[in-house]
């Protein structure tokens, strides 16, 4: 039967043709027992594998591989890592934030050689990243950053570069100037993804889709479709956390929309340059992100644009999002090039980030209860999720490694606040930060406060 568009949760997931397969059938014994099959439970998967052949994996999927992040995001690959420097620094020293910077880098580079050497393709384009100012606000705030990266001596693969320079590459109406980083490439995360479930299968990974997990226990999983038993349980299920027993606070699932537009006619592509392809973001407070596709199209992500995070930890409703957010990002993108006003919009859609209360990630580990778990990536997670995979390998195998050492495993963390706290606390910084941009496009010179004390708010 033919997949239909209103199938899956986003256009990524229709055009690599993603359907369920091969549900859990009663109970089963493994070795290691994997809950989510997005990129963090599929990389994990993966290097068990290849560190134990002979080991009986099995991942355990609600619905379809990449259902959730992993086949909605924007199609950012990159050594971004969100987290704060001066958090790792306290657990790790100034040569733990070293430390995970360089493990970032290397993990670009082990995804785009792994993936090659697979056979996955997932419509790969390295061009780098451009991140830049539209008003001198946004200036100060990336240079600020771009500043303490190399104050901190992780700006390997950062250079900065001057309006014009920016406008060499791609030609942003107003830039002002900003940065590039090396370590960044377009993916088609839907196609990265259910690429990396067919080399798991292949290798005699079990992905049982359609099984639900209702509990996850000491040596156990108990799903809709029988229990798995396993000495090992490693849980990499993101923002849907909020919905096993007992987790509603340890995240925030913060709703993000992502849409795609018509391809740009050929008459205007000289006029925006973007030859390069590379990935780029302003420098707002609610920033927006784009990728471009290989036919030309733009697919524009943000962060804090509508819908907002629902009461109570709510999740998307199977991708469907609202015309007031795809306007407020088709904005985005005639702000950053007016001469693309009359573009369509082919598709749009919409997922959850998965905020821990520091917007940190972590990856974790208890060997006296054999559980294990990763996640937090605050929108960073197509290339994070391949180094918590394979940080999780060798902590579960009691491996001690270079990365068992870094800083945001087992790195303690505290749950969001009760409702009605949490709502009117994220909504207030969302609004904030709205006010801020506002203010900032007007002419400020420097970042407005009301970003700083949405910051303030909600810890970010």
């Amino acid at each position: 039967m033919e997949l239909r568009r209103e199938d899956v949760p986003s256009y990524w997931l229709h055009e690599a043709g993603a359907s369920p397969s091969d549900p859990l059938e009663g109970d089963r014994e493994a070795d290691f027992c994997v809950v989510g099959a997005g990129l963090t439970g599929l990389w994990t998967a993966y290097y068990l594998s290849v560190a134990e052949p002979d080991a009986r994996i099995a991942v355990i999927e609600k619905r379809m591989a990449g259902y959730g992040a992993s086949g909605r995001n924007a199609g950012w690959l990159s050594s971004e890592f969100d987290g704060k420097l001066e958090d790792m620094a306290r657990r790790g020293g100034r040569a733990g934030v070293v430390a995970m910077h360089h493990a970032m880098n290397e993990t670009f580079d082990l995804v785009v050689r792994t993936l090659r050497d697979e056979g996955v393709d997932a419509g790969l384009h390295h061009g780098g990243i451009i991140r830049f100012a539209q008003n001198p606000a946004q200036l100060v705030r990336v240079r600020a950053y771009f500043e303490k990266r190399r104050s901190w001596g992780v700006d390997a693969g950062y250079s900065w570069l001057s309006g014009e320079e920016v406008a060499e590459r791609v030609r942003v109406h107003g830039v002002l100037g900003g940065y590039r980083n090396e370590y960044g490439a377009r993916v088609q995360p839907a196609k990265l993804v259910r690429g990396l479930l067919e080399v798991v299968r292949r290798r005699g990974v079990r992905v049982h889709e359609d099984t639900e997990a209702l509990r996850i226990e000491p040596g156990r999983v108990v799903t809709s479709r029988g229990a798995v038993r396993a000495p090992v349980v490693i849980r990499s299920v993101e923002a849907y956390l909020v919905n096993l027993p007992g987790h509603r606070r340890d995240v925030l699932p913060m709703q993000s929309t992502v849409i795609l537009t018509d391809p740009i006619p050929e008459s205007r592509r000289a006029e925006i340059g973007w030859s390069g392809a590379e990935l780029i973001a302003d420098g707002a407070n609610a920033y927006a992100a784009a990728q471009l596709t290989a036919d030309w199209r733009i697919v524009m992500g943000a962060r804090g644009i509508l819908p907002k995070y629902g009461y109570g930890s709510a999740l998307d409703h199977d991708g469907r999002t609202t015309e007031a957010a795809r306007r407020h990002l088709f904005e985005a993108v005639t702000n950053w090039f007016p001469q693309l006003r009359d573009l369509g919009i082919t598709d749009s859609w919409c997922g959850v980030l998965a905020i821990p209360r520091d917007w940190t990630p972590s990856v974790n580990f208890d060997p006296a209860t054999g559980l294990a778990s990763a996640g937090g990536y605050v929108g960073s997670g197509v290339s994070t999720t391949n180094l918590a995979g394979r940080t999780l390998a060798d902590l579960v195998r009691g491996r001690k490694s270079d990365l068992t050492e870094l800083p945001w495993v087992n790195r303690p963390t505290r749950r969001w606040e009760p409702e009605p706290l949490r709502w009117v606390g994220v909504n207030a910084m969302t609004k904030l930060y709205r006010a801020a941009d506002r203010r900032e496009q007007a002419g400020t010179e420097r970042p407005s406060r009301l970003s700083r004390i949405g910051a303030f708010v909600t810890g970010r």
